[in-house]
């Protein structure tokens, strides 16, 4: 481990570390005290232990909040580094007991992943970990690295991609497409529907599910060279739409095999093959310091088994 000024910094008081840590990622005291668990004065007597023992200022006031200084830039991934290290000296033999754990557990879900993945989660956990507590928030893929950063989720499911080398990463699944419509309707196998080709499926009424209100996706960029274009009729904000919005219309829709799976067991809906090769991937990320901790390793656990 490097030093500054001769100091070995796992030598340094874990919480000042963290303190430390906490300031660099959200730049403002009460963010930072908010954080990791202190009061506002902790926070601030913990800066002052900092500067002390750094022998510099390490974050100054400025009217964007509390910017670090160079030395602060300097020290600040070998404090990650330290933590990491501290922490999994400390982890080593020691367990988790999710029986009688009361902590609580946050995965940021892109809506896809927490349609597909809640039925599971939510029974394995409250089997076992009765006394905890589960959070599932709402996530774009484009804010997992910043969440996971700031510690306001504990893992971040979605479709993920361009994360910086601070978060690791697994693959959950992958699940293709189909198209979904209320059964009878023309194009469905029971009433004599021939075998859905790309130019049938374009020529159709669709149902978009965008929750940022995009009226363009993947499947529109692949139906492109295909030399196909689709009406989108209707844009709705989630899946939890899609039955009704079906059920008494021509509308067809285009969502993941499990999502389907899903709808027809709650409404009279047909899926068919979706007839171009699109498929839905779902990853888990988390921030490298809650690698080898305990609880955090039994929760990712958790989520993989649900993904099974």
């Amino acid at each position: 481990m490097k030093s500054i000024l001769g100091m070995d910094i796992r030598a340094v008081d874990l919480n000042l570390l963290k303190a430390f840590d906490a300031l660099h990622a959200e730049r403002a005291v009460t963010r930072a005290a908010s954080r990791i668990g202190l009061s506002q004065p902790a926070m601030s007597h913990a800066l002052s232990r900092l500067r002390d023992l750094f022998a510099d200022d390490l974050f100054v006031r400025t009217p964007g909040g509390m910017e670090p200084t160079a030395r602060a830039r300097e020290i600040a991934p070998l404090v990650s580094s330290a933590i990491e290290q501290i922490e999994a000296a400390l982890n080593l033999g020691a367990g988790f007991e999710p029986a009688t754990s009361a902590a609580t557990f946050t995965a940021g879900m892109g809506e896809y992943a927490e349609v597909a993945l809640v039925g599971r989660l939510a029974a394995s956990f409250s089997q076992a970990a009765p006394h905890a507590t589960l959070r599932l928030l709402s996530l774009h893929g484009a804010d997992a690295a910043e969440q996971l950063e700031r510690g306001a989720i504990d893992v971040a499911v979605a479709h993920l991609r361009n994360l910086p080398p601070t978060i690791e990463t697994t693959l959950l699944f992958r699940d293709p497409f189909v198209v979904v419509a209320r059964k009878g309707h023309p194009i469905t196998p029971e009433i004599g529907g021939a075998p859905l080709t790309v130019e049938a499926y374009a020529s159709q009424d669709h149902v978009l599910v965008s929750p940022r209100g995009q009226n363009t996706g993947a499947l529109d960029r692949l139906l492109v060279d295909y030399g196909q274009r689709r009406r989108v009729a209707l844009l709705v904000a989630t899946y939890l739409a899609v039955p009704a919005a079906l059920a008494n219309s021509n509308l067809i829709a285009t969502v993941p095999s499990r999502v389907a799976t899903l709808i027809a067991a709650h409404a009279a809906i047909a899926a068919l093959p979706l007839p171009v090769d699109l498929q839905a991937t779902v990853s888990m990320a988390w921030h490298r310091r809650t690698t080898s901790e305990p609880a955090q390793a039994w929760f990712r656990g958790l989520l993989i088994e649900a993904a099974g």
